[in-house]
């Protein structure tokens, strides 16, 4: 019998919480006009916006903010 090994190496990635944000929306978007148009959907799909607009105020405070960047001051 032979031992195979493997070595995992981890892959880290960025995440593009505006890309996010942005699906997130459109996902928003889609279940609302589906609500809209029908008021069975909108019992449906009400947990589900409830819980896309929770995901969107966690998303939108990850969002890095850019720090003004200090002039220095030059002597003389």
């Amino acid at each position: 019998m032979v031992k195979i090994y493997h070595t995992w190496r981890t892959i880290v990635r960025e995440i593009d919480y505006k890309k996010i944000i942005a699906n997130i929306d459109e996902m928003t978007n889609v279940l609302e006009y589906d609500a809209m148009r029908s008021a069975g959907k909108m019992k449906i799909n009400a947990d589900t916006l409830i819980h896309l607009h929770s995901l969107k105020d966690i998303y939108t405070k990850k969002l890095p903010t850019k720090a003004p960047k200090k002039k220095e001051v030059k002597n003389g």
